[in-house]
């Protein structure tokens, strides 16, 4: 009776903080090899409220009356072992056990690709594919996420780069590789980091994810229909030679669009011409020039894309798909809503100038600006307050959401909340940093100096940009993480380019003058507090994705988990060396990584994706994370630009009743034995003979010595 009034209290702490999504999920098990049999895992939901599992191994009970956790290890347990999970609510699942702790998916590689247009000296390029960001959704309502894949070219650019790109592909697969369909982005988009968002999520309410982003008229759908076709008269007759490309490479001309595709078939089932237009055209219906009023000639600043998922009228609600274009200088975020025949604009919220903004409707009519709705915090607009990135919480507790832009934060209505006035950076994190005080904060680094801002970092309040805690630093701060990282700490801690101390968000005070690298936050080990992720990137060693946490006994930082050796993941860029997706997809409430599968030619047919998950036991029952409404919507959104990690709407200690001031963390790792390190050299040095052995260069990371020749991890010739 114990265990169900504390399961009851911990539902309702839960429920409290953030709210259910429209999302059918089912227990989704996995079966991971471990050091020390099979870990078997599977979702809590909360709607189960009290709840007992069993377990079968092919067949055979092994364990019945589960109650207080969603983890089983199989100490006699084998690769290959059929699972099955049974709940008492009725519901039931299987899984094959893995032979490690990652799968491999080997999908199908788009073939080269020349770019539209060829350079000055009249050379045209050919861009070679690599799987880029992921994302998530149910498109065909079975109750399985499937796999949202971007594929980016070799020659991929951001518009402040000249060069010509190829066009950009995603993909849809089920978690077994099966492909869906592929649409061809095409040459009006261009290939870069900023260029295409896309997002993946049931906006009709109709039990179905599709899939919604930025096109062009030669953009083609899973079905290779011109999406053009799903549209209205007008555009049906553009096109798909209006696309143009200049001499340096950047997309001059050429109607734009914004497409919503069937996330089942491929099928473009409406496009609308995309707001604002370069030319900063409202809602134009028509091809348009790039302005300069965007502060640049080179297409950049009015080039840079954002997109999330926000429920502005509500969970009882469908939600809405958000579109943000510019963040450096003028600002805009549109609304839109898709009603499973239509998409409609909600609103579009414009920042033209340091002091102004406005919000207005489909027919162009002003619903609010600076003049009827001031604000109190330092910043007068949204101008020049973006990041390359985007968040959605509920900021200020009126049970609708809010879209944090970086250094302001916008209303579910569309108008300006608050902005700190401190400008533009690469990312942001919105959490509960401060448990101890209402709302939500942001910790935000400062990678751009201008007139109204400065290099540095802070952390300030969502909702009034009351400013907590911020300092200045003598050069550019591009990156930044903020997470529950130290258990005796109360509240999240933070750290940023900028020097090398660990900080309090609750208090500012330093905490450590030694930091891990800034990327991602996870739960990996099985204790509620955050570890960090990271590509380990170096120029001479590549990437060497790691997780590393504060041991409570020494009061250091250690290494927890080295993936090098466990065949040859990678992130899926270089110096911010992110994953291609980070998310709770499969097992209980530990995260998910997805990287690509380490290799030298681009060419051949197939690539693979490598999904990792925990082999960690742990003591703890939590709900499914995707089931947190502020976590999922950062999954939506972890695409946008330079990707930045989900974070949740409660603090974890508090909903598990966990004093921190007394914690002990997990250093044992449960990781099954390595087996490819040699194996790795072998494959990409075949003509080598004879001994292979590790050379430890640093903080657990090594290179490998063979016949007096040394390789990184993943085993490429270095010095060659």
């Amino acid at each position: 009776m114990k265990q169900f009034f504390l399961i009851l209290l911990a539902v309702m702490l839960c429920s409290s903080a953030s709210a259910q999504n429209n999302e059918k999920l089912n227990l989704a098990p996995v079966a991971v090899k471990t050091s020390q049999g099979i870990l078997v895992s599977w979702r809590y939901l909360e709607a189960d409220g009290y709840v007992q599992f069993s377990v079968y191994r092919n067949g055979t009970l092994l364990k019945s009356g589960i109650n207080n956790v969603t983890n089983y290890l199989d100490a006699e347990g084998k690769p290959g072992d059929i699972y099955k999970v049974e709940s008492s609510k009725g519901s039931e699942a299987t899984c094959t056990a893995w032979d490690n702790m990652f799968t491999k998916i080997s999908i199908p590689r788009p073939e080269a690709r020349q770019t539209l247009a060829p350079d000055d000296l009249g050379k045209y390029s050919t861009g070679n594919y690599r799987p880029d960001d992921i994302s998530v959704g149910d498109v065909d309502g079975d109750g399985d996420y499937e796999l949202i894949v971007k594929w980016s070219p070799d020659n991929q650019r951001d518009y402040d780069e000249e060069g010509h790109a190829s066009a950009t592909y995603i993909d849809c697969y089920e978690m077994d590789g099966t492909q869906k369909w592929r649409i061809d982005v095409g040459n009006g988009v261009r290939s870069g980091n900023h260029t295409t968002p896309f997002l993946v999520y049931d906006f009709d309410n109709d039990g179905k994810a599709e899939v919604i982003f930025k096109t062009a008229p030669d953009s083609k759908d899973g079905l290779d229909n011109y999406v053009t076709q799903a549209g209205n008269s007008t555009i049906q007759a553009i096109a798909p030679t209006t696309v143009q490309v200049n001499s340096n490479g950047r997309v001059t001309a050429g109607e734009e669009f914004l497409t919503v595709f069937n996330g089942e078939t491929g099928a473009a089932m409406q496009t609308i011409f995309y707001s604002p237009s370069r030319s900063m055209a409202d809602f134009p219906t028509s091809d348009t020039s790039y302005s300069s009023s965007w502060g640049d000639d080179s297409h950049n600043y009015g080039e840079c894309y954002n997109a999330a998922v926000a429920y502005l009228d509500g969970l009882d609600n469908p939600p809405s798909a958000i579109l943000q274009r510019g963040y450096m200088t003028a600002c805009y975020l549109w609304a839109v809503d898709w009603d499973g025949t239509n998409l409609k604009t909600r609103w579009l919220h414009k920042g033209t100038t340091m002091t102004a903004w406005c919000v207005v409707d489909a027919a162009g009519t002003e619903l609010a600006n600076q003049d009827t709705n001031p604000v109190t915090s330092m910043g007068k607009s949204s101008y020049g307050q973006g990041v390359h990135g985007i968040s959605i919480g509920d900021v200020n507790k009126d049970d609708k959401d809010d879209i944090c832009i970086g250094s302001a934060t916008i209303s579910s209505d569309g108008k300006l909340l608050c902005a700190t006035g401190f400008g533009s950076g690469d990312i942001l994190h919105l959490a509960d940093l401060c448990p101890d005080r209402p709302g939500l904060e942001v910790m935000m680094p400062h990678g751009e100096k201008s007139s109204f801002g400065a290099y540095g970092w802070d952390v300030h309040d969502a909702t009034t940009g009351e400013v907590l805690h911020s300092a200045t630093s003598s050069g550019e701060n591009g990156l930044g993480l903020a997470c529950d990282f130290i258990p005796d700490k109360r509240g999240a801690e933070f750290w940023s380019s900028a020097d090398n101390m660990i900080r309090s968000c609750v208090d500012g005070s330093e905490l450590s003058s030694s930091k891990p690298n800034t990327n991602y936050r996870i739960y990996w080990t099985g204790d509620p507090f955050d570890q960090t992720f990271d590509g380990g990137y170096d120029a001479t060693n590549g990437c060497s994705p790691r997780i590393r946490l504060w041991d409570t006994a020494t009061k250091a930082i250690i290494t927890f988990q080295e993936f090098a050796d466990y065949d040859k993941p990678q992130t899926c860029n270089a110096t911010k060396a992110t994953p291609c997706l980070q998310a709770d997809l499969l097992g209980d409430w530990r995260e998910e990584i997805i990287m690509i599968n380490y290799e030298t030619d681009w060419s051949v047919p197939t690539c693979d994706l490598l999904i990792f998950s925990t082999p960690e036991p742990t003591e703890y029952m939590v709900p499914c994370l995707m089931e947190d409404h502020m976590y999922r919507m950062a999954v939506a959104c972890q695409n946008s630009s330079y990707n930045h990690p989900p974070h949740l709407g409660f603090y974890m200690a508090d909903y598990l009743g966990v004093d921190g001031s007394t914690y002990s963390t997990q250093t044992t790792n449960h990781a099954p034995e390595i087996t490819t390190a040699v194996k790795t050299v072998k494959d990409q040095t075949p003509s080598t003979k004879g001994q292979t052995a590790k050379k430890i260069i640093s903080n657990g990371r090594f290179i490998i010595v063979k016949d007096g020749k040394e390789y990184n991890a993943v085993g490429l010739e270095l010095n060659n």
